[in-house]
């Protein structure tokens, strides 16, 4: 039995796959680098160890809840780390609160993901840019849980243990289309394109 001729023309494009196209996105996020520099700062720096403590405790715990407790929020994705130490070098290479900052954002590909999920002449699904206005809307919820109770008292906390909390927020803000601002004031050796 034959399926007969293909009627489609040569110029039809072929329908939109949004998971292949999502996936897309996250394979540009470096998820082994990234865990890699978390286990050799967990492992090695007691700055960071007390940030990691902060990020497991009650208050934060709460502030994550109350996040995720948003309407407009879905689910995260979540690192695996091991506690193992492989390297006995990694504890000379360890720099601190700052130092984990300034190596996150430069493995952290901010510019090439926004350039992937919003929307201009050589990105033209209709998917994405649909999700793009979904994580765009996402400002007030934002704005919303950081000016909770939780929301002051993490803020607080991260600060007091030395997080850089307002390069954090530009590069959220940036990521999400909030805001046009780069991090090179609060990381000067950082490159978008690197």
């Amino acid at each position: 039995m034959s399926a007969g001729p293909d009627t489609r023309s040569g110029s039809e494009a072929l329908p939109s796959n949004f998971a292949l196209e999502l996936k897309g996105v996250i394979r540009t996020v470096p998820i082994s680098q990234i865990e890699k520099l978390v286990q050799t700062y967990l492992l090695n720096d007691p700055e960071f160890q007390s940030l990691i403590r902060a990020i497991n405790s009650v208050p934060a715990f709460r502030f994550y809840r109350q996040f995720a407790n948003q309407p407009e929020i879905f689910e995260y994705l979540e690192l695996e780390i091991k506690i193992f130490n492989k390297y006995p070098y990694w504890s000379q290479i360890v720099d601190g609160i700052r130092g984990f900052q300034s190596e996150l954002v430069q493995i952290y590909p901010v510019e090439l993901i926004r350039s992937l999920l919003e929307p201009s002449a050589t990105q033209t699904s209709a998917q994405l840019a649909e999700l793009w206005r979904r994580l765009v809307a996402l400002r007030p919820v934002y704005e919303r849980v950081l000016a909770t109770q939780a929301g002051k008292v993490i803020t607080t906390e991260l600060q007091r243990l030395g997080v850089d909390v307002g390069g954090l927020d530009a590069l959220i803000r940036y990521q999400f289309g909030w805001s046009n601002v780069t991090l090179s004031n609060n990381f000067p050796n950082y490159d978008y394109y690197y």
